[in-house]
């Protein structure tokens, strides 16, 4: 009875308990002579959270009730979660396919039909799962759908290793998606894309010029500066790159700035910084076993390590997974309430998904 109850239980804490104000957090993806650098800062009311190492072969089906997807991880992967495993926020996978989130008010996922349906998170993890390229993120809306009624408002921004960027979006229930050759700026806020576009071509003079109403806790704005600073991006040599794009990040940092993070996947390197720990700290995703059966690993970006931490993830565990949903879900206010027995199967969950061969 309770896995049939639990995507109602979470998600619609998610959807009918949207906070007052819209979420704000920013993305981009810029190229260099040694291909593409994806920055995010995600802007949140809460900091914790665990670097998980995700194996290939796992069978995994998702949680929703109505015709849930199933499928067999194709890749590993690197994510940052916040409210579960198997629930990221973004990641990067071994082909170099790299997917983050952002709030989006006007999104509008799908009413229920013949394809398996997934929630919002759950569609990140399965993109890096059995993705390598954009188009196949873009291929996969013939087969799967986030489910309208298990998710929160979000869109998306992915880019792979050959050169494709794209926003998705799902507006009255369609995926909507801006490729790299209709993509003015490759970056995105918490406004549509459209919208974002539009400003860019109404106020490419002064960033500071842009006072629409329809700014939604300075979407716009982001958006514009994040445009600005990434069209004049030219670093060279792998520190600069990541300082510049750090810099970029700094930006467009808000109060509620929680974790910045910084994907090379050319050098197959993720580096984060995080609020309580503003110090550069980096892994290498390319040193990692990523075979299904041997162990999860995590890193608890709440450690004080600098420099690279590769060495410093530890085999995942049940007990650590339900303490970061203990304490990112009692953090936030929406879902602070939340029943002890969903946190407790959200935990249980991953151990649920075997190895396949």
């Amino acid at each position: 009875m309770l896995r049939r109850v639990l995507p109602l239980l979470i998600w619609s804490a998610f959807v009918l308990g949207l906070p007052p104000a819209p979420r704000a957090c920013t993305t981009f993806c810029v190229e260099t002579d040694d291909g593409w650098i994806f920055g995010r800062n995600y802007d949140w009311d809460v900091e914790v959270g665990l670097v998980v190492v995700n194996k290939r072969g796992v069978a995994k089906r998702s949680f929703v009730e109505d015709d849930p997807a199933s499928w067999v991880s194709r890749f590993g992967s690197v994510t940052f979660n916040q409210y579960g495993r198997e629930m990221p926020l973004g990641g990067m996978n071994q082909a170099g396919l790299i997917v983050e989130t952002m709030w989006l008010n006007e999104a509008v996922y799908p009413p229920a039909d013949a394809r398996g349906g997934l929630a919002s998170l759950q569609w990140v993890q399965y993109q890096l799962d059995t993705a390598a390229t954009v188009e196949e993120v873009l291929a996969s809306d013939a087969r799967i759908r986030i489910a309208e009624s298990s998710s929160s408002p979000l869109h998306f921004l992915v880019s792979d290793a050959k050169g494709g960027c794209a926003s998705v979006e799902f507006l009255d229930g369609e995926m909507v998606a801006h490729t790299r050759s209709g993509m003015p700026a490759t970056c995105l806020t918490n406004s549509t894309y459209e919208e974002s576009a539009a400003a860019l071509g109404a106020d490419r003079a002064p960033v500071e010029g842009s006072t629409r109403e329809a700014d939604r806790n300075g979407s716009l704005r982001r958006f514009l500066t994040a445009a600005r600073e990434i069209a004049g991006f030219d670093a060279v040599g792998e520190d600069r790159v990541v300082a510049r794009a750090f810099a970029v990040l700094d930006s467009v940092a808000v109060r509620r700035t929680q974790w910045r993070v910084v994907y090379d996947p050319g050098s197959e390197r993720i580096y984060f910084r995080t609020r309580s720990h503003p110090q550069v700290r980096f892994l290498d995703a390319g040193g990692f076993d990523y075979a299904c059966g041997t162990p999860a690993l995590v890193l608890d970006l709440a450690g004080e390590e600098a420099g690279e931490v590769t060495d410093r993830f530890v085999p995942y565990t049940r007990e650590e997974n339900l303490r970061l949903i203990r304490e990112a879900f009692g953090k936030t206010d929406f879902l602070a309430d939340t029943p002890e027995e969903v946190l407790a199967f959200l935990a249980a969950y991953p151990d649920s998904l075997p190895c396949v061969n």
